[in-house]
């Protein structure tokens, strides 16, 4: 061979040809799929915003005689079409029924007490003030709920340690849970507005007391059988502005409501 010639290259052979005509197809394949999830995510955060941006806007346009009671819109606190006195929350296997009528009910609020004695709750429902990702993922996996709660800010210890009931003035309280009446004690909410504080303790458990606040014209008496949903308790009591304002912005009324906690021992 002379100095300066090539070689002639050589032509790979049909194995070799087909190899790479499949991997040529597999990196193609894998290309249109990773555009493919790549514009499924995009679609997907559009949808979310979009949704989020219509709920926001729906809240603000939501006028105050649909936000105070009866199911007639999405932020209602029990559903029109539920129970009378749903289950809201549920302590151990206790489930806790409305202290109010469904149809009365204003909010369900729940907020941390500081109280090492009070027993965090397990909300029933769905809350309506969590953020827009959660409400959207919640909305696509689970159908409309009959109850929908609150989780306002406070100070003290677990977040769901209180709840609030709103509901109008001299709305009927029941018992929420079958028990006995351990307690009904008048006393000067902060020194100066009068309060009955009403406590319970639940069938077979020794030492657990539901206790109920803001109640007004007591109708029960200590060592009296309570019966879950039909024990009239007493009336919601109307509250002075101080008390009621924590829920005045929610419910465009007085702010009304009855407050609920459960402890491993009696509120002294």
């Amino acid at each position: 061979m002379q100095e300066g010639s090539s070689v002639p290259a050589k032509r790979p052979g049909k194995k070799a040809v087909r190899r790479n005509r499949r991997q040529a197809t597999i990196y193609r394949q894998r290309r249109i799929r990773f555009l493919l999830g790549f514009v499924a995510v995009c679609v997907l955060i559009v949808v979310i915003v979009v949704v989020a941006v219509a709920a926001s806007q729906n809240r603000s346009q939501v006028s105050p005689e649909e936000l105070l009671a009866g199911g007639r819109s999405p932020t209602a606190p029990v559903s029109a079409t539920g129970e009378a006195r749903p289950a809201f929350a549920r302590f151990g296997n206790e489930n806790l029924l409305l202290p109010v009528a469904a149809a009365d009910a204003t909010i369900i609020a729940y907020q941390p007490v500081s109280d090492d004695k009070a027993i965090p709750l397990s909300p029933i429902g769905q809350r309506i003030n969590a953020n827009a990702f959660a409400r959207f993922f919640t909305g696509l996996f689970s159908s409309e709920p009959s109850v929908r709660y609150y989780q306002l800010p406070g100070e003290g210890g677990e977040p769901t340690t209180s709840v609030l009931v709103g509901a109008p003035p001299d709305a009927a309280v029941t018992s929420p849970i079958d028990g006995v009446v351990v307690g009904v004690r008048e006393y000067l909410l902060f020194g100066k507005y009068d309060d009955v504080q009403i406590d319970l303790r639940p069938i077979g458990m020794g030492g657990i007391t539901v206790t109920l606040m803001f109640i007004n014209n007591p109708a029960i008496s200590i060592g009296q059988r309570v019966d879950k949903g039909k024990t009239l308790l007493g009336t919601v009591r109307r509250c002075p502005e101080e008390v009621g304002k924590i829920l005045a912005d929610y419910t465009h009324d007085t702010g009304s409501h009855i407050y609920l906690q459960v402890s491993e021992e009696p509120i002294s």
